[in-house]
């Protein structure tokens, strides 16, 4: 969910309103106008309401979506669904959220109101425990749809006094934004009329009135309402005719627009070609209108952050900022009116172009996840340029920006989506001779048969094959070979693969680029591995990794590492195959690459078997298909076999059920949970050899890999016993404890918390407990063990509360901050007190003791109760009564809780 950087103001009501409606029906939209707060409503009742749904609630953004081609993508991505080889995602994101129970929020629809309407129609009739919760300023007309109008915050009438006023939302929004610029600011006798009267010619929409309060610093309540009555009659006059549908925001917005100096304005006007957040460098190449401009432009955006036209994103460095939709929607029209909305949208087009092409360069060094991280933060502007320069007919351009991100596309994983830009690119040059269409035509090429699809790559590859040769693009050439290639192999054709590659190696070799010899080189090693010539494929792949390790690009050292290790597990040298395996690890989840991890985790698992470790390799063969699910990718055909092979011999050693329970408990994880079990995995130390360790009969318990569903802890009167593996461990009711069930409850942490829990000073793990009963200590205590983890997971949180307070003191986010303030005065408490495990008993003492537990149980439920009227009498109180302060309330919020 994203985190809001104010506090949520009034509304309190609507969001119980819309949360019982959702649990009436299946879909709710909000409705109304712009500005009016729907998604900041829409995220409060999806907060309130995560616990509800077992599968949690996703919140996809829409506003920076233009193309309905891409909405499926966009709301794919946004639930975490992979895509699949061959299948309609469609298909396949109605399948993944078939028996989910989640809430789906879909922001910003208005836009795309048709896409969405079938998209929802589609997953409603098929996904019976779906709810959605849409925003948008038009139904979407979906049979079932319940309507919800937001509109604006309530206002106070005329003649209500000063302290009357206090009682309205929209009053009170005004004062909670005001002081926020002017600390000072209080509703008193002399302005409470005036605020009121803001607050009616706004309409009490949430943005209008915060445009308005962050004038507060410059003017006072009656100069800002005579302001606003001076230009209210020409902006609703102003408003009717160019843009009906945003008529009510467009009145603040101009007013707003016309209050800042001519500079702001310009400058304002312009970022609105961004769609995206976007960093100071890109604004000053794009936005500024000359050299001078772009030296003061940094000031003026300060300037207008400070107006709250201009917002800034938090956890970026370097700093980026973006405008609200509305408000970008509002430039862009002006832009369009003045005739200048082509030639900064050329401007923009130009940048990402550049930028774009400087990235392909630079994705072939060292700096490769650098760059990739500059990539996924500017998608949505390379997107706004790619649909520009398409509708703008400038082919060359949108042939060159799609081929510069073929690269990009292909280490995301985002192969679908990298072949529908491409594809559109390179339709629209029918001629043919677009600057760029060879490296367009083997991103294609590269995108496609990682999909599987053999015969779109071939024709691809096979085109920028004629053209390279025509040209004498001689990388071209080399690239397009090297593809053609690697496609014979996937089609079961080695020796003509050998041949292909064959030819690029000597294209290669002449180039001098040891990035493209090292590839035709390992291209080769792939081939001897799928012959099972392991020695020939060593020799090739050692050649390819040191010319790549040369160049310094990790994507490329990865893939020679993990060619090299398959070689040698061919070869039988299980301990090269292991360390190679494992860099290939690291370096394909720095660059978070699916496709490259879906076939570590399968090499992982066919190293698993050799140890006997079947669960594990079970799990990891099913870690593997998820990861592959996730980036699109097909299974490579040469590593069918052994694949089909390795699952064999797993199920026959632990049986039909066991085998399948481990596989299915694999493809849930999630991906950090697939890679620490992988990471656990290679860095195991090898067995005995047989002679010394016969191999268990088939069926014989995997006491190194068990299944992590065994493991169970259970209540026992004031004890708890975790029982594993025939091994039954009593535990004491202590703070720790909490920190073992979180363990046992996250699928990438079983093997942490069954090593834990059967921690022993100087015993091996694993064994057995006397059955002594609660009262023992011997082998199993894990108390030692458990109190430094449960001390260190807690100062761990310690320090990202304070990290998470200071950014939110930094972005004047009070809600936030003092939510943080909550919990870290909770977390430093229960700091004190954890002593693990093995520490002191929970039980009540005495009976004193148990009453006073009695009578705060007590105190806790009634101030709950008050909590759903008054949320901030309640928070004071529980804080009261967690301290053990005394602290007197005043209902008023503009006075000071006085804490004794």
């Amino acid at each position: 969910m994203p985190a809001p950087l104010t506090t949520f103001v009034g509304r309190r009501r609507e969001a119980a309103g819309v949360c019982a409606r959702l649990e009436r029906g299946r879909l709710v939209t909000l409705t109304g106008p712009g500005g009016a707060g729907k998604s900041r409503l829409a995220i409060e009742v999806a907060t309130a309401l995560k616990a509800r749904y077992r599968h949690g609630v996703w919140f996809v953004e829409l506003a920076g979506l233009s193309d309905p081609l891409l909405l499926t993508h966009a709301v794919a991505a946004g639930l975490d669904v992979p895509e699949q080889a061959g299948r309609a995602l469609p298909e396949v994101l109605t399948e993944r959220l078939r028996d989910a129970a989640l809430l789906l929020v879909l922001d910003c629809c208005e836009h795309l109101v048709e896409a969405v309407a079938q998209l929802v129609l589609r997953l409603l009739s098929a996904c019976r425990h779906l709810r959605v919760l849409a925003t948008s300023r038009e139904r979407l007309g979906v049979p079932g749809e319940a309507l919800w109008p937001v509109a604006g915050l309530a206002a106070p009438p005329e003649h209500v006094g000063e302290a009357g006023v206090m009682e309205y939302d929209a009053v009170r929004l005004f004062v909670d934004r005001a002081t926020a610029v002017e600390p000072e600011f209080a509703v008193t006798g002399s302005n409470a009329a005036a605020v009121a009267r803001i607050c009616r010619k706004l309409d009490g929409l949430p943005l209008a009135i915060e445009l308005a309060a962050a004038r507060t610093n410059a003017l006072d309540a009656p100069q800002l309402s005579k302001w606003l009555d001076d230009r209210f009659r020409l902006l609703a006059w102003e408003s009717r005719a160019p843009l009906p549908r945003h008529r009510t925001l467009d009145r603040v917005v101009e007013w707003s627009y016309d209050l800042l100096s001519e500079a702001q304005r310009a400058l304002f006007e312009r970022l609105a070609v961004f769609a995206g957040a976007f960093t100071l460098e890109a604004a000053e190449a794009v936005a500024a209108a000359d050299a001078d401009g772009a030296a003061e432009l940094g000031g003026l955006i300060l300037q207008l952050v400070d107006k709250s036209l201009v917002t800034v994103v938090p956890q970026h460095t370097p700093t980026r900022y973006r405008l609200l939709e509305t408000l970008r929607a509002y430039g862009l029209e002006r832009l369009r009116r003045r005739g200048e909305l082509e030639t900064l949208s050329a401007q923009h087009a130009a940048y990402f172009l550049n930028l774009a092409e400087q990235a392909w360069e630079r994705f072939r060094g060292p700096h490769q996840a650098v760059w990739l991280n500059r990539l996924k933060s500017e998608h949505d502007d390379l997107r706004a340029a790619l649909e520009w320069l398409l509708a703008s007919r400038e082919v060359d351009g949108a042939v060159r920006l799609a081929g510069a991100l073929a690269s990009f596309w292909d280490v995301q994983g985002r192969y679908a989506e990298g072949c529908v830009w491409l594809g559109r690119a390179l339709g629209a040059d029918h001629e043919g001779t677009a600057k760029g269409r060879v490296r367009a035509l083997i991103g294609l090429g590269l995108l496609a048969v990682i999909q599987g699809d053999l015969e779109r790559a071939w024709h691809s590859c096979s085109e920028a094959e004629q053209l390279s040769r025509r040209d004498g693009d001689l990388q071209g050439l080399v690239c397009a070979l090297q593809y053609l290639g690697f496609g014979a192999l996937l089609l079961g054709n080695p020796d003509h693969a050998v041949e292909v590659l064959g030819e690029s190696l000597d294209a290669a070799l002449k180039t001098g680029e040891p990035w493209l010899v090292g590839w035709s080189y390992l291209f080769l090693a792939m081939v001897e591995v799928t012959r099972r010539d392991f020695a020939r494929a060593v020799r090739h792949g050692r050649t390819a990794f040191g010319l790549l390790c040369e160049a310094g690009e990790p994507k490329s050292i990865a893939w020679a590492e993990l060619t090299l290790g398959t070689a040698s597990w061919g070869l039988g040298d299980i301990e090269d195959a292991r360390a190679r395996t494992g860099e290939a690890l690291r370096l394909f989840h720095k660059l978070d690459a699916p496709w490259g991890l879906a076939e570590v985790f399968q090499i992982t698992a066919m190293l698993a078997l050799p140890v006997h470790h079947w669960e594990r390799a079970a799990a990891l063969f099913g870690a593997s298909d998820t990861a592959r699910k996730q980036s699109g990718a097909a299974l490579l055909p040469f590593l069918k076999r052994w694949r089909a092979a390795g699952i064999a011999k797993a199920r026959a050693e632990l049986g039909g059920q066991r085998f399948d329970t481990a596989r299915e408990h694999g493809r849930r994880w999630p991906l950090e949970a697939a890679v620490l079990a992988a990471t656990a995995e290679l860095g195991t130390a090898l067995p005995p050899p047989p002679a010394a360790a016969p191999a268990p009969a088939a069926g014989a318990r995997d006491a190194s890999a068990e299944a992590p569903q065994q493991a169970t802890l259970r209540r026992q009167g004031d004890y708890w016993a975790l029982a594993h593996g025939g091994h039954v461990i009593h535990l004491k009711h202590a703070v720790g404890l909490g920190y073992l069930a979180r363990l046992l409850g996250e699928p990438d942490r079983e093997f942490l918390a069954r090593d834990l829990a059967a921690a022993e000073r100087g015993a091996p793990r694993g064994t057995p407990v006397a059955p002594e009963g609660p009262a023992s200590s011997g082998p199993g205590d894990a108390g030692p063990a458990l109190d430094a983890r449960a001390k260190a997971a807690y100062r761990r949180r310690l320090r990202e509360l304070a990290e998470e307070l200071d950014e939110a003191e930094r972005f004047n986010d009070t809600a936030r901050a003092e939510r943080a303030r909550v919990e870290l005065d909770a977390v430093t408490e229960q700091l004190a007190g954890a002593v693990g495990l093995g520490g002191r008993d929970r039980r009540a003492a005495s009976d004193s003791e148990r009453a006073r537990l009695s009578v705060t149980k007590a105190l806790k439920s009634a101030v709950k109760r008050i909590a759903v009227h008054d949320p901030v009498l309640g928070l004071h109180l529980e804080r009261s009564i967690r301290t053990g302060a005394y602290c007197s309330y005043a209902p008023d919020p503009a006075s000071r809780i006085v804490w004794g």
